[in-house]
């Protein structure tokens, strides 16, 4: 039959109970209550190196006489004689003594024959268990080597270990069922069977020595592993590395056993067992680990942790760890559900980093007698070791620890190594704890007897009149205590004498609200205070009820007459002085503890009969606040309502510049029906006012229309919460109509709604419930904007450039400045930076040519603590040179300068204009659409009481030039306003922009002062001069200026002669012929009939004759 395997722990809930590091940090060291005995704890010793307390057994023998064992192995113990061996290990028994070195060696193996075994470094002592009262106790050696043809060359060693069954006396008998066992002697002993067994790491021997089940059972052969997950487990999974039984695992009454497998598929497993026909031991149910490597199935022990007959399991994983949450080792604990172990999700405990939690395990039983067994967890490396105590409940086991034992306190390391438990060795019927370690220690706890304590405490009278002295001395109040003790144990024969200290304090809440205490008693001890009695009483046995009595007086003057005095009665158990055992002496008995599940302190409550409460001394008050509303304040005692919204139900508070709001509040003490005045309205003691302020009110005093009504005030450290104290008491029919102060600071514009919380309070009898307040906040900003240009003309002149030419802003035009200022009359209000100063600056005109260049844009004012006023966009968009003039003069910030805004730069100059010049002809203005506009956004943080944004800009003069030059005069306006970007919609503002004119004139005086530049003119000459020097040398290259020349002929000579007179009639009188004037001037006549001149010999004269004449003159 293939086993059923349980539900994996991966699929319980991933919560790791980590209690061990963070309660041994809170708890004192050693260990914190309960009944485990630290103070005297047994002490065992062994040889040093022997690793005495490597295992350890509790053990009780009943023959031949009754006597308790600490029963330790020390598996590296040195060798007996005549073993042939250095360290074999033993066995050692210690009696219940004070001594620490009277443990001794129990004689059970002896001699060594080394032809057929090896005793060297055998482990004898690796594990030992007892069976109980009476039975058996079993130990082991899983390192004995069986030897085969010894100094030969087939010689073989076999590892396969050996266990002693010794008798209730410690003895080696020889019947059957005890002497030596080797079960794996014999059986195949191939690496992959039995060749290195190690058998008796563990065993189990908790069957009860009369139970019918005493026989030897083993788990199947490899070769006959069933298939399925428990057929898994057969090989290298270290099953049997821990073992156990009980009955009422799977089926009720019938025996189980379980074994861990640490190594199963690198997880962990823990099997169930059951045993077949054939006293096979069969898996039935598998339970696997939840992480790699954690070893889980390491450790096991089976309990009925809650008491419903069902054995419930836990397994410990001491490898186990968490990074991230910085845990290692865990214990998990499987709750049986009526056998049934499919789904069970189990619940586990941590232990902190590297102190292997879980390593050891111990059934304790009911160490605490509460009828649910408990458990012991060992975390060895836990600091210098540590050990948790978990008790059992009808629930399952308590995650947090009732106990955890440090090694520190005793001075072991390694302290928690092994455990055993479950038995009670010094007879006080309580299960005692046997904790072994790796320092070659072992130490016994013992069980304390648990006390439940009964306690009474008698007050008269029950109601203290105070008109009704009764003190025997005086004119006082006296109080007589009476408190009565008696106890139970378990069993009912455990009946010691006890001694309970007791403390009766007086007036407990009153001191501890640091007030001074009301009652002294009279009867008290030296050393006691004043308000207190302390006593003790003697139980001489169980149900044995003891009396202690005592007075307080009521002191004089008393103003607290109505709440009550509290009498606190706290007890213990008066442990007794342990005095040093004798040698030889028998072991001292544990004194008994109180139980933890029983408080050891009760409260009672003394009333007073109240005055002014009617028949029935009861005070039946009716504390009523008729009116609760907000007010503006007026005058200093002066306020008036708040007006309401449509409902009438909510008032309407706007901000604007109130620092202070009024809350009117009138309170009074009337009965609820005045046909039954008896009913209700006595009076109110203590009566109190509690306010309670939003974060955006803050409490700054309070008036009263009568100053003698005006009621004491008080408030915490950030004025967010008020008592205001109405009388001690308030009369029956009283009434008080107060106004409290609330300071308005700290409202923003985010606030959209106050609301106050209000209580009466009273310590008479009356139900009060908290009233709330409201008002709507509507912010009201009582700005004004207000804008200057400087100057406030502006002209143009000069030459048309175009913005590629632009190098500096004096290239630009002229220069202005514009200041915008915001004023804020009402009170500093803080903005969360949701408020914006906007500036529409007219930068282009409508076809996108320049008008205002924006030079420089600054913010001063409107920032809260470290934050600068920076706008957006930002201007000079071209990166012009800024003026080195107009930059020092706003570093110096000279005062001159903004009295006569006309030095700013020379060439912006006031120029009076007659009243026909400054008809405006044109207006550009962004709103009428004649201009464009770039927004200047800057955040104000705050608004303070003024904020000024600075603008410097340059008319572009060139646009001017081109589009304006014929308009007499135009208007350019800047306009400016204050905008919220936020999505709260109760913020107003009122007058919170401004228009900004500037009027812009041609300048004539400058066009006709500057004219043409000189160097033009120079230029123009110089360019001139160049072309003509151009055209002269073209002219003289072609050869314009070259003369001309004709071919060389003689050049005739003239000679002057007198024409007579008659011959000069001659020349007139032919007109036909042609006039020529000869060189002289004389003219000469050409054609047929021309004479030829004569010169001077009479022959006639060269060329005369009208033929060429060759030669020079």
């Amino acid at each position: 039959m293939a086993g059923t395997p349980g539900r994996d722990p991966r699929g319980a809930p991933g919560i790791c109970y980590l209690l061990g590091s963070l309660l041994a940090g809170l708890l004192v060291p050693g260990a914190v209550a309960f009944n485990l005995d630290v103070m005297g704890a047994l002490r065992k010793e062994g040889e040093p190196g022997s690793l005495f307390g490597f295992s350890v057994a509790l053990h009780r023998q009943l023959q031949p006489r009754p006597q308790s064992w600490l029963l330790v192995g020390a598996p590296q113990a040195l060798a007996l004689p005549g073993q042939q061996a250095n360290r074999t290990g033993g066995l050692f028994a210690c009696p219940l003594s004070l001594e620490e070195t009277d443990c001794y060696r129990v004689d059970i193996d002896r001699g060594a024959d080394v032809q057929k075994e090896s005793k060297e470094n055998q482990w004898l002592g690796v594990s030992v268990r007892s069976q109980g009262p009476g039975g058996k106790i079993v130990t082991c050696a899983h390192r004995y080597e069986a030897r085969q043809r010894v100094d030969q060359i087939l010689e073989t060693r076999d590892v396969i270990g050996r266990c002693f069954v010794l008798s209730q006396d410690l003895a080696i008998r020889d019947e059957l069922d005890g002497g030596e066992w080797k079960f794996c002697e014999g059986r195949p002993q191939s690496h992959e069977q039995f060749g290195f067994c190690q058998q008796g790491l563990l065993f189990v021997t908790n069957i009860d020595s009369s139970d019918p089940d005493q026989l030897v059972y083993k788990t199947l052969d490899p070769a006959d592993r069933l298939p399925g997950p428990a057929g898994d487990l057969a090989l290298n999974s270290y099953l049997g590395f821990s073992i156990d039984s009980g009955k009422g695992l799977v089926r009720a009454e019938e025996l189980s056993f379980v074994a861990g497998a640490p190594r199963a598929n690198h997880k962990g497993a823990v099997v169930i067992l059951r045993k077949d026909s054939a006293s096979r031991l069969v898996p039935e149910v598998v339970l696997s680990g939840e992480r790699l490597t954690s070893g889980f199935g390491y450790s096991l022990a089976v309990a009925d942790l809650n008491n419903d007959g069902w054995a419930d399991l836990v397994v410990g994983a001491p490898y186990f760890f968490e990074r991230q949450e910085e845990l290692g080792g865990a214990v998990y604990v499987y709750m049986n559900q009526g056998g049934h172990w499919a789904g069970v999700s189990p619940l586990r405990l941590c232990g902190s980093p590297d102190s292997m939690f879980g390593i050891s395990l111990a059934v304790l039983g009911d160490i605490n007698q509460d009828g649910f067994a408990d458990i012991a967890v060992g975390a060895p490396f836990d600091g210098d070791g540590k050990v948790f105590i978990y008790h059992g409940s009808s629930l399952g086991v308590v995650i947090k620890p009732s106990q955890v034992l440090e090694g520190e306190a005793v001075g072991i390391k390694s302290f928690g190594y092994s455990l055993s438990g479950g038995l009670d060795v010094d007879g006080n019927h309580y299960p005692d704890l046997l904790v072994g370690s790796l320092a070659d220690t072992a130490v016994l706890f013992r069980a304390r007897p648990v006390l439940h304590v009964s306690h009474e405490v008698f007050i008269a009278p029950r109601a203290i009149d105070l008109e009704q002295p009764n003190c025997a001395a005086g004119h006082s109040v006296c109080v007589d205590l009476r408190v009565c003790f008696s106890y139970i144990a378990t069993p009912s024969s455990y009946s010691p004498i006890v001694a309970l200290d007791y403390v009766l304090d007086g007036d407990t809440d009153r001191r501890l609200r640091g007030q001074v205490p009301r009652v002294t008693f009279l009867s008290r001890g030296p050393d006691d205070p004043k308000h207190q009695a302390s006593g003790t009483v003697w139980l001489k046995h169980q149900h044995d009820r003891v009396c202690g009595d005592t007075m307080f007086q009521l002191q004089e003057n008393v103003k607290d007459k109505l709440r009550a005095i509290v009498v606190t009665l706290s007890y213990n158990l008066q442990t007794p002085r342990l005095r040093r055992q004798a040698p030889g002496q028998g072991l001292p008995p544990v004194a008994p503890i109180l139980s933890a599940h029983q408080p050891s302190t009760q409260r009672a409550e003394i009333h007073f009969l109240k005055q002014g409460c009617g028949e029935d001394k009861i005070c039946q008050s009716n504390l009523q606040l008729v009116h609760a509303r907000f007010c503006a304040r007026v005058t200093d005692t002066e306020f008036q309502p708040l007006p309401m919204d449509a409902d009438g139900t909510t008032a309407l508070f706007a901000l604007s510049g109130q620092p202070v709001i009024g809350l009117e509040l009138t309170v009074t003490n009337l009965p609820s029906d005045p046909a039954q005045p008896q009913a209700d309205g006595d009076d109110a003691h203590e009566a109190q006012l509690l306010v309670t302020l939003p974060a955006s009110l803050h409490y700054s005093g309070v008036r009263a229309l009568d100053p003698a009504e005006k009621p004491l005030c008080l408030s915490n450290e950030n004025a967010s919460h008020v008592e205001c104290e109405l009388g001690n008491p308030m009369k029956r029919g009283a009434q008080v109509t107060f106004y409290l102060i609330l300071s308005t600071s700290g409202i923003t514009i985010e606030t959209t709604e106050l609301e106050v919380e209000l209580l009466l309070a009273t310590i008479s009898e009356q139900e009060l419930y908290p009233v709330s307040v409201r008002a709507r906040v509507f912010i009201e900003l009582p700005l004004s904007i207000t804008g200057l240009a400087i100057p406030q003309q502006l002209f143009f002149s000069g030459v048309v450039r175009g913005e590629s030419a632009m190098k500096s802003e004096r290239d630009i035009g002229s220069k202005v400045k514009y200041e915008v200022t915001v004023s804020n009359q009402g009170q500093s209000l803080n903005t969360l930076g949701s408020a914006f100063l906007n500036i529409m600056w007219p930068h282009e005109i409508a076809n996108g040519k320049w008008l205002l260049y924006p030079m420089r844009v600054e913010l001063e004012g409107g920032q809260g603590p470290g934050q600068k006023g920076l706008c957006s966009p930002r201007p000079n968009i071209l990166q012009l040179d800024v003026d080195s003039r107009d930059r020092r003069r706003r570093e110096l910030e000279q005062p001159e300068q903004e009295e006569h805004p006309e030095q700013l730069e020379p060439s912006t100059s006031w120029w009076p204009v007659s009243s026909a010049e400054k008809k405006k002809n044109i207006t550009l203005d962004c709103a009428r659409g004649t201009a464009n506009c770039v927004v200047f956004s800057c955040p104000l943080y705050s608004f303070d009481r003024a904020a000024v944004l600075h603008v410097w800009g340059r008319l572009w003069n060139s646009t001017f030039l081109e589009e304006y030059s014929a308009v007499k005069s135009l208007e350019v306006i800047v306009r400016a306003n204050i905008t919220v970007k936020s999505s709260i919609k109760n913020l107003l503002l009122r007058d919170a922009s401004t228009v900004i004119p500037v009027m812009v004139y041609l300048d004539p005086v400058a066009v006709v002062a500057e004219g043409v530049p000189w160097w033009v003119i120079l230029m123009a000459v110089l360019a001139g001069l160049l072309v003509l020097a151009l055209l002269v040398l073209l002219m003289w290259k072609m050869g314009f200026f070259k003369r001309a020349r004709y071919p060389e002929a003689t050049v005739p000579q003239y000679h002057a002669v007198k024409i007579p007179r008659e011959d000069r009639q001659q020349f007139k009188e032919e007109k036909t012929g042609t006039i020529l004037r000869n060189n002289w001037g004389s003219p000469r006549r050409e054609g047929p009939d021309a004479h030829p001149i004569l010169a001077a010999d009479g022959h006639p004269e060269p060329g005369s004759d009208g033929h060429p004449v060759s030669g020079t003159t």
